[in-house]
């Protein structure tokens, strides 16, 4: 948000989602692949609650903050005039995404306890004496979902309903939204009486890979979450077993939606590339001094230097300006462009 004309109100959502996916790899995904592969969590039962909490509203903030782009996208392209964001709609729709996200994780605050479990003794690393002294605890303990007696409901219940709000509900908004978006575009290409052959083969091709990176962002969330949730319900259902490692890696998929989530939505903005690249422009205008590229339509090297692009579109300007001159000059004088002089004081006489 440094540049200015990137403050408007869909550049937000963005930005939420980016602060939720952050927070999501940086803290709350390697304290829980800490914890599991450990089998041991030494900072006590609030930090316990409070970890498994925030890391389910990050979660939940991130899917729903794709459904909002993925909808908002969907309405401005099937009615781009009446459409309109009003200035407090952002607001209001951040606090739906965060007080959906807060009330649909809060059972996980009151689920799980840090407990102390006498069937694991993870004395093999040598770290773990050192991390008790420092907690001041004797004991390791593990952040375990042993409270679900004290809910309204069973942890069956609640798996297949953040099941259907985390994956399927998300999962169908963004392939309808998307594939609406793209069956749009397509028919106002097709119906379109004012584009030339040449034009309407561009814009085909445009449409062609906005399609499919519509289909891969809609590919990566629903083979990235599908693991982890495919695994929480097997195991609810106690059709498998805990397994730590096979944990892990369901996690570890999960998070890759994640990291990629603000990389794939922000370089689709032209806004936010643009933006990216004038700020990495500095940075690497060191390294692409000395680099030689070839010029269209030629066969030799230059070399490339940061204003190369503009020094060619320069002399490309004069050029055009200097024939428009001397067309303006044959043309007062009574020839037309390509006359010589001697057929122009013909067409004088």
């Amino acid at each position: 948000m440094k540049t200015s004309h990137l403050r408007n109100l869909r550049n937000y959502f963005i930005v939420n989602l980016a602060f939720s996916d952050l927070t999501l790899c940086v803290v709350t995904g390697p304290l829980t692949q800490y914890f599991t592969l450990n089998l041991f969590w030494p900072w006590g039962n609030l930090t316990c609650r409070v970890m498994a909490s925030v890391q389910a509203v990050n979660m939940f903030v991130s899917c729903l903050t794709l459904v909002l782009i993925a909808m908002d996208r969907f309405l401005l392209t099937l009615c781009p005039v009446k459409w309109r964001l009003a200035a407090t709609a952002p607001i209001i729709c951040y606090l739906v995404v965060w007080l959906t996200s807060l009330v649909v994780a809060a059972p996980y605050f009151f689920a799980v306890s840090s407990e102390d479990v006498r069937m694991f003794h993870p004395w093999n690393n040598s770290q773990t004496d050192i991390i008790l002294n420092y907690c001041k605890r004797k004991r390791p303990q593990m952040c375990l979902e042993n409270n679900w007696h004290f809910l309204p409901f069973s942890r069956r219940t609640y798996t297949l309903t953040v099941l259907a709000i985390q994956y399927i509900l998300p999962l169908a908004a963004l392939g309808f939204a998307y594939s609406q978006i793209g069956s749009t575009i397509r028919k106002r290409i097709k119906t379109s009486t004012t584009i030339d052959h040449q034009k309407r083969h561009i814009l085909v091709q445009r449409n062609r890979k906005a399609l499919m990176l519509l289909l891969f962002l809609v590919l990566i969330y629903g083979i990235a979450w599908l693991p982890i949730n495919a695994y929480n319900v097997l195991h609810v259902l106690d059709i498998i077993h805990f397994s730590q490692y096979r944990y892990i890696f369901c996690h570890l998929i999960g998070m890759t939606s994640a990291c990629m989530n603000p990389i794939m939505y922000g370089l689709i903005n032209d806004s936010f590339r643009n933006a990216f690249i004038s700020l990495l422009r500095p940075v690497l205008a060191p390294c692409t001094k000395y680099i030689t590229v070839v010029p269209p339509h030629t066969h030799t090297t230059h070399s490339f230097a940061p204003g190369f692009r503009q020094q060619h579109n320069m002399i490309l300007k004069r050029r055009a300006e200097a024939e428009a001159q001397k067309k303006e000059s044959l043309q007062s004088s009574g020839g037309t462009e390509g006359d010589s002089p001697q057929q122009a004081l013909i067409y004088q006489r």
